[in-house]
């Protein structure tokens, strides 16, 4: 039977009301960029609208903007919304594959050692997230590899924008595979999703927390030292 869950239209969590959605735009306009790749796109709205409403303000068509949604029917959405942008590239696809989703065990002991971020879910809700999200990938037939897919379309091992903004339980993973990116914004850094990303991040030398937001899961927005030093040091950050 199809897992339907995935198939539900829904509000973005980072929004115009969010910081993080105006800093993604500010980061934009301030530095030169010509690849960005997002996982976990939905309809088109969030982080993806905040990138377009960057880039076309820059005015900067040589931008290729890869943008990856697993749910048919939200994919749909976000094609149709951006068909006018060329440089706008939507797939359809799994960002890794499903022998990349953690064990039961490792959900489990990260809930435990969190004091369970989840409330008031619980790990039998938090569980059956995972199993959906298996299960959408599989009885759909959708593509996987989603990330080494597109690295192979760009010829590129690395981008100058990484979004991390997907499944739950697949975030962490993603950064592996999207590692020495220029700028990194991870969503929900206190869940599973990109915890481990994050503190990765903040306790890497060669990168710059340049803005974080505490509400909901918390969203955060790295670059390399350089990028910091270069545009944002005398702008009071």
């Amino acid at each position: 039977m199809v897992n339907k869950s995935l198939d539900n239209i829904i509000d973005p969590e980072i929004n115009n009301r969010t910081g993080t959605y105006n800093a993604i735009i500010n980061y934009i306009t301030a530095v030169p960029l010509k690849t960005i790749i997002e996982i976990g796109a939905s309809s088109g709205g969030g982080t993806t609208e905040a990138v377009i409403m960057g880039v076309t303000r820059k005015n900067t068509p040589d931008i290729t903007f890869n943008t990856i949604e697993v749910s048919k029917a939200r994919f749909n959405n976000l094609k149709e919304r951006y068909k006018m942008y060329k440089w706008v590239i939507p797939w359809n696809v799994s960002s890794l594959n499903i022998e990349d989703f953690p064990t039961d065990e490792e959900v489990k002991s990260f809930i435990n050692e969190r004091n369970n971020p989840y409330k008031p879910s619980t790990l039998v809700d938090v569980l059956k997230w995972k199993r959906d999200d298996i299960e959408y990938v599989r009885d759909n037939d959708i593509p996987q590899d989603g990330i080494n897919l597109i690295k192979t379309f760009m010829s590129a091992d690395h981008f100058d924008l990484a979004i991390i903004d997907g499944s739950e339980f697949l975030g962490n993973k993603e950064y592996e595979h999207l590692l020495n990116c220029d700028a990194y914004i991870l969503d929900d850094i206190y869940t599973y999703k990109n915890y481990y990303s994050y503190n990765s991040l903040l306790n890497n030398p060669n990168y710059k927390l340049l803005y974080r937001e505490d509400r909901r899961g918390g969203s955060a927005l790295f670059c390399k030292n350089e990028i910091f030093y270069t545009y944002f040091s005398n702008n009071g950050n």
